[in-house]
């Protein structure tokens, strides 16, 4: 069943007015901008929901992010993070190019390109099945596919965090601006106990 983990469309100019699952925002999640509707990600300024309860047992993952990074990417960027075993991040490919990366259990796996700097908000959105099947389209438009990537694997979501909230406010790392987002996640079936038929006696 898939789930809506995180949902924002910032309509209101409030990051407290979201959906998803019960959670929290971390107490150095950084404001709103109320003039542009947006959220600047920096060194030092992450935004990270804690949910009250992990999500096992992940088999798929949809992400939504529309942000634009107007400086040069000269290291790697997390994007966005989904507890301790998914990553997506940016790094430096060439002077107009950033690499998109995905991390899954430790494995990084190199699935395509956007514009370095970016200078305008860019829609990027990210799909993975545990059949392997990975998609990643910018503005709509496919710009990287993988049959195989990482199959079989299952995730635990505990948080959800853009940006890296490790990083110190002196670091060369990127700023970028975030604005509507979704993250949505597929759980296993659960498999309910079969009906046993009613033992019907007669007088």
């Amino acid at each position: 069943m898939w789930r809506d983990v995180l949902l924002h469309e910032f309509q209101d100019h409030s990051i407290r007015s979201f959906q998803g699952l019960p959670g929290s925002l971390s107490s150095g999640s950084p404001a709103l901008s109320p003039a542009e509707g947006t959220v600047l990600i920096a060194p030092g300024r992450s935004l990270r929901y804690v949910l009250d309860t992990p999500l096992v047992d992940v088999i798929g993952v949809s992400c939504l992010v529309r942000f634009k990074h107007p400086g040069p990417v000269d290291s790697s960027s997390r994007i966005i993070g989904l507890g301790d075993a998914f990553d997506l991040r940016l790094e430096r490919l060439t002077t107009f190019q950033a690499l998109v990366r995905i991390r899954l259990h430790g494995a990084w796996h190199d699935i395509g390109q956007l514009p370095n700097p970016s200078t305008r908000f860019a829609e990027l959105r990210f799909d993975w099945h545990t059949s392997g099947k990975t998609y990643l389209r910018v503005d709509g438009r496919l710009v990287g596919y993988h049959d195989a990537l990482s199959r079989g694997s299952r995730l635990t979501i505990e948080d959800v965090t853009f940006g890296s909230p490790e990083s110190l406010p002196t670091s060369s790392d990127p700023r970028y601006q975030l604005r509507e987002f979704f993250v949505r996640a597929l759980t296993r079936r659960t498999r309910w106990p079969r009906r046993r038929p009613a033992d019907v006696r007669r007088p």
